[in-house]
């Protein structure tokens, strides 16, 4: 069930904006099918920086439109998209194990719905993707091996002291915990809120969605990725970072050294 509460001023914000801004655009009202708050104004995790998510559904539009407007001070990023758009977008999600979707339908508040039809559509897509979501058909060994010259190119950074040593360790990091995401069978999660999902349970399941059947964090490669997050002596960092580099390796059946594959 989508959230049945939404703090009064951000809906107050939200309404003079769609007054505003978008009602006055659509001519026909029977094209308005839908509009959703959700995001960290729903969840309960927003902070001064946080703005306000809204997706406007319509029953037909040339395009899908993005946009960022603020109203009394307030950040609102909003997207217009055609109906055809979002039920695609809940096959696509699919296929990527991101269950943007079910987080819609636990976390977001229907500010307005067309015949109940936002809702139901959102139930239809939490069922398929419960239903049918699986790891993505990746080349997992060509990724595996990418990673791997990247290694040997952060060691021979570290060995001549190149001052781009931290922007290709993380970079690297980020390679290594897409992969794992990938190859384990778990939610795809943007990077940048990864280490929270990772460490806050109540977080997780708001973004994730408790609803989502998905794999949860490996806990052992967690810890090593925590240990990868935090700002040490090189030469420590370095060591962390091989150190979860080894581990996923244990689950990879090709020797980056030594291979030959299909591109």
């Amino acid at each position: 069930m989508p959230s049945q509460y939404i703090n009064p001023l951000v809906k107050e914000i939200v309404e003079k904006f769609l007054d505003k801004e978008i009602y006055p655009k659509i001519l026909d009202k029977d094209n308005l099918l839908g509009v959703l708050v959700y995001g960290s104004s729903l969840t309960g995790f927003s902070s001064k920086n946080s703005d306000i998510d809204l997706l406007v559904i319509l029953r037909e539009a040339e395009h899908t439109t993005r946009g960022v407007k603020f109203v009394d001070g307030q950040k609102i990023e909003y997207f217009i998209k055609p109906i055809e758009r979002f039920l695609s977008e809940g096959v696509s999600f699919t296929k990527r194990n991101c269950p943007s979707h079910i987080a819609l339908g636990e976390n977001a508040f229907i500010l307005y719905d067309q015949g109940g039809l936002i809702e139901n559509l959102i139930k239809a897509d939490n069922q398929y993707y419960n239903q049918n979501h699986e790891k993505p058909k990746e080349n997992y060994q060509l990724k595996f091996v990418q990673i791997e010259n990247r290694i040997a190119s952060l060691k021979n950074i570290f060995d001549r002291a190149g001052e781009e040593f931290y922007m290709v360790y993380f970079n690297i990091l980020e390679m290594i915990r897409s992969f794992h995401s990938q190859r384990s069978g778990e939610a795809e999660i943007p990077f940048v809120k990864a280490y929270r999902i990772y460490n806050d349970e109540t977080y997780y399941d708001k973004f994730v969605s408790n609803k989502a059947k998905n794999a949860k964090p490996d806990g052992q490669f967690v810890a090593l990725y925590n240990k990868c997050v935090i700002l040490a002596k090189k030469d420590k960092m370095l060591k962390n970072l091989i150190e979860l580099y080894e581990y996923e390796k244990r689950f990879v059946q090709i020797d980056p050294t030594d291979y030959e594959i299909d591109v």
